[in-house]
Order: C-alpha cells, then structure tokens, then sequence
C-alpha cells in the first residue's frame, strides 16, 4: 500500500513539478469531482467536461490556493459552479438553476457529508484487499445482509466475520485519522494529541 500524503505535502509537491504528486491528486479527488457533475444530472460528456475544467482550474489556481489543508472543499465548491457554468451553456438542463440555489456556497452540509463520504471511500481504497471487501459487503447498500450471506458472498466463514470486521474497523479508524478524520474520540479531546 502506498503511503498517503497530505494535501498541503500534494500542493507543495505539485508547485515543485512532480508528476506523482498531481497524479495523486487526480486519482484521490477524480471520483469526488466526477460524481457531483452525476448527481446534478449531467450526462457523461458534460461531466467530463467538469472533471477537466476543475482539474485545468486547480492547475492554474494552486500556488493561490488559500488553504491547502481545504482542498477538497475547494474541489467540492469548484465543481459545483462548473456544473452550473455547463448547465448554462447547454438547453439539456432548464432545471439546473432549480437545483443550484446559490453557486458561490454549496450547502455546507452536503459539503461536509461530501468531504465525508470522499475520505471514507480513500480510506477504503487504502484498506483494500479482504477489509474492504467485507466492509461493503456488510455495509453498503440499504439493507444490512446477514452474517450467512456475507460469508457464502466473500467464501469465508460465518464465525470469522465479527472479529474480522473489528480489525478492519480499527484499521480503517487509523487510516482516516490519518486523513485527517476526527473520530468521536478526537471530538471529545480536543487538545489530546493523537
């Protein structure tokens, strides 16, 4: 597994020139960038045209990028008035200005949940192989599977399943604090070093 680095390291390495370091970008924030132009609605052409224009954006903007540790915040805002700006310029989407109440702000809300939802998806990507697996498997979707049908699922049995969920958990919790995450924990002490 890789190791994941920050997004001020990712910045500082990109004004540097280095080639990883934006492709680390791309790979880790491609699928946040890509999957907001979907759920307004955009068809695969004028996503992907959000998806360059963010990241042509990003490339131009980033030694004034205010806060480097807010990238996806930045990415999140960006794509948002992207997918307003496509809108815009095509007739396919008369409905767009109803669901983009103000371009400038993204809900913070969603924008958070957003945020959320992408560092809990890079934290399984970093998991990988068996964690990940059965982390989806029991957690994905609406419903919550039984222990029998993850395990005929994944070819494992069904006794392993909790205490191998226990361990994929505290190490999914140590690679999102890594990203940055706050647990509960960390809410609860905030001056308590982690």
């Amino acid at each position: 597994m890789a190791k994941h680095r920050s997004d001020p390291a990712l910045v500082r390495a990109c004004l540097r020139g280095e080639q990883a370091a934006w492709d680390a970008i791309v790979d880790q924030y491609g699928r946040l960038v890509y999957s907001i132009a979907r759920r307004y609605g955009l068809v695969d052409a004028d996503a992907d045209d959000v998806f360059q224009n963010v990241f042509l954006l990003l490339h131009r903007t980033l030694e004034r990028l205010r806060d480097q540790t807010r990238l996806s915040a930045w990415l999140i805002t960006t794509t948002h008035r992207e997918c307003w700006r496509v809108g815009k310029k095509s007739d396919r989407y008369p409905e767009l200005d109803e669901r983009i109440a103000d371009v400038g702000t993204p809900d913070p809300v969603d924008a958070d949940r957003w945020e959320r939802q992408h560092l809990v998806r890079e934290g399984l990507d970093q998991l990988g192989g068996r964690c990940r697996d059965l982390l989806l498997a029991l957690f994905q979707g609406g419903e919550t599977p039984s222990y029998d049908h993850v395990a005929a699922q994944l070819g494992i049995p069904v006794g392993s399943i909790g205490p191998t969920r226990a361990r994929c958990f505290a190490k999914l919790e140590k690679i999102l604090r890594e990203l940055g995450v706050q647990t509960p924990e960390d809410a609860e002490n905030p001056l308590e070093p982690h």
